[in-house]
């Protein structure tokens, strides 16, 4: 229940100290929704890796902190001139070190609060931008960053408290573009034991013939067998194995494949030192006999499995042979007999995961800006863009009429 009587008022930090922050992320954490990617796991490790200088954006309800949020300033330039600067949610705004790629994107927040503390954090962070400032998250759920209702709040995001109804009716001014999206797709165990499905029973005749017929080959060859790393130096050991696979699948530029991003490798490795001895990190090694079949790596958090990369041998040339599908299937029906609620498959649309899954959703990245000249000029040229190019398609399509 949200409680109607008492103030919520935001904080605007700089650069608080990390012991601190520390200290009230995991107070909070476990008051928030359970999200792998808002675990001090991640975040600390986040911290550690990339950021130098951050801000805070910090929710109190009364004397209890109700919202946190870490926000790192990037300087927007063309051609060595600035046009404005970039804030971002857990992000630094360079390609290189977000490639680790977060997903499921938020404010840290008291659950029974997000919805009304989640606009108010926005509304603070966004007092801080001016002119071409833009507002950063994601990737994230489909969630309302900006919408407000009737709460009762109070603001303090710089030296003077803002008033509660100017913060949120210039929040309603505030323009909102996706730059990226895509589907998100997630098999819940729920719904399948409560009609008391098995694994094999909900997937379709397809998918259990593919299945079974590579099953088959790959036992032709040896054990089918799944190593899961017991220690941090076999976990080491079994993402650096997965870079070879990787690369090749992916490509060898640092902007194709993670593994060639040392950025990448550096935050992972320390990733894996922190979170395999708490059985946070899976990281999964599977062979035929002689046969190596790849790595699987995988995040356990509040008894769900999520997968977050596979680097696979696809070198064999026989188009039966299905690594990724046995991988994941496998790797499901382990995690069913272990107790799991269920296993996410996360961002990006791939015909595997839509073949498991029972669950979709929607993930996205965002820009929040306030109206400015220069958006209006652009979106100008887009319209006409996007005018000239339909012209264009009817134009040819009439000239191929007989």
């Amino acid at each position: 229940m949200e409680s109607k009587n008492s103030s919520i008022q935001c904080e605007w930090m700089v650069n608080p100290d990390q012991k601190w922050l520390e200290r009230h992320w995991r107070a909070l954490e476990e008051q928030a929704e359970p999200n792998l990617f808002l675990s001090w796991l991640w975040i600390g490790t986040w911290l550690d890796c990339f950021v130098d200088n951050c801000c805070v954006v910090l929710a109190r309800q009364d004397d209890n902190i109700v919202g946190l949020g870490i926000i790192v300033i990037k300087e927007r330039k063309i051609a060595g001139l600035s046009y404005g600067r970039q804030f971002c949610l857990h992000r630094t705004g360079i390609s290189s070190q977000d490639q680790i790629w977060i997903e499921y994107n938020d404010f840290l927040m008291d659950k029974a609060l997000a919805n009304t503390v989640r606009p108010l954090m926005t509304a603070c962070v966004m007092s801080q931008m001016n002119g071409t400032d833009i507002f950063e998250v994601g990737a994230s759920l489909d969630v309302n960053f900006v919408s407000y209702g009737p709460q009762s709040v109070a603001a303090d995001c710089g030296s003077e408290k803002a008033d509660n109804k100017a913060l949120l009716s210039g929040l309603a001014l505030a323009e909102k573009e996706v730059v990226w999206e895509s589907a998100g797709f997630a098999l819940d165990f729920g719904p399948l034991k409560d009609k008391q499905q098995t694994l094999d029973s909900f997937l379709s005749r397809n998918a259990r013939y593919q299945i079974k017929r590579s099953l088959n080959k790959y036992g032709a060859l040896g054990e089918v067998k799944i190593t899961t790393a017991s220690s941090v130096t076999q976990g080491l050991e079994f993402f650096n194995h997965a870079a070879e696979y990787h690369l090749s699948r992916w490509g060898s530029k640092s902007e194709q494949s993670g593994f060639a991003n040392p950025g990448f490798l550096h935050f992972h490795h320390e990733l894996i030192r922190r979170g395999l001895p708490k059985g946070q990190i899976a990281i999964h090694h599977l062979q035929a006999g002689d046969e190596d079949l790849g790595v699987i790596y995988n995040f356990h958090y509040a008894n769900w499995v999520l997968f977050y990369l596979s680097a696979l041998n696809y070198g064999a040339g026989d188009n039966h042979l299905k690594p990724g599908l046995v991988a994941h299937y496998l790797l499901i029906q382990d995690a069913w007999n272990k107790g799991a609620l269920g296993y996410d498959f996360m961002g990006g649309i791939a015909r595997y995961k839509k073949t498991f899954a029972n669950r979709e959703c929607r993930l996205a990245i965002s820009q929040f800006r306030y109206p400015h000249f220069t958006y209006s000029v652009k979106k100008a040229i887009r319209a006409l863009k996007r005018r000239a190019l339909k012209r264009r398609v009817l134009s040819e399509s009439s000239s191929d009429c007989p």
